[in-house]
């Protein structure tokens, strides 16, 4: 994780943009991730995927008895423990795709936090400063739409293909909703300590981020920074 802190500040030290101080020190983390199961299957004599399995079926089961020693109710409990090997499967299939979304969330606290401190420090670098007017590719919509159509074909391998680049996709798309939800909480001076309960409450229930992921879709035709802008100027 240091060096892909180094990584992050050579990036922004050369003034690269935003999306090359997220990329990069991410593919050194996934590399990193990558470079650890190929070596710790060829120790143990199986594949990585093999590892991957084991290490998932483990962190399944540390889950369930840590749910046991919390108050849950029992039904809950032995719903997971009935159907702990569907979990691990279904998780072992996403795993590509957890993977990446890890890497770039770890980068992206790193950045928006370093952003934070050197903000306090009189240091300012105007790419990481423009985090909240980041905008998706728009060849990325391609990829979503193609790869949550594939879903439909009754192929392990393609399904297995598409979900998880759907998945990172529409990852993608998240991060330009929470940058949007950004620019709005800027534009209407929302004060910092709802602006952090709004996260927050995203953290904890995680079907919030469907709407967020929807206005970072959306941003494509509607373009709603341009809105706000337009909505403060004649206010």
């Amino acid at each position: 994780m240091g060096m892909a802190g180094l990584l992050i500040a050579q990036v922004a030290a050369r003034n690269g943009s935003i999306e090359k101080a997220v990329i990069y020190p991410s593919i050194f983390i996934i590399a990193a991730i990558c470079i650890y199961f190929v070596y710790g299957g060829s120790v143990l004599s199986i594949n990585p995927w093999q590892l991957v399995e084991r290490h998932i079926a483990a962190a399944v089961e540390e889950n369930i008895k840590l749910y046991s020693q919390l108050p849950f109710r029992a039904e809950d409990i032995n719903f997971f423990k009935d159907n702990k090997q569907d979990i691990g499967n279904g998780l072992t299939r996403i795993f590509p795709a957890l993977v990446v979304i890890t890497a770039t969330l770890i980068v992206w606290a790193n950045i928006l936090l370093g952003k934070r401190i050197l903000g306090k420090a009189g240091v300012v670098l105007p790419n990481l400063t423009a985090l909240n007017r980041w905008k998706v590719p728009e060849f990325i919509i391609w990829i979503f739409i193609v790869s949550g159509g594939l879903f439909f074909v009754q192929n392990k391998d393609i399904t297995f293909f598409s979900s998880n680049i759907f998945l990172v996709t529409s990852f993608i798309y998240l991060l330009q909703g929470l940058a949007i939800v950004s620019f709005f909480f800027q534009k209407k001076n929302v004060p910092f300590f709802f602006r952090y309960l709004f996260y927050f409450l995203i953290a904890v229930q995680q079907i919030l981020m469907i709407p967020i992921v929807a206005i970072g879709l959306f941003d494509i035709w509607i373009d709603f920074r341009k809105y706000f802008q337009k909505d403060q100027a004649t206010t």
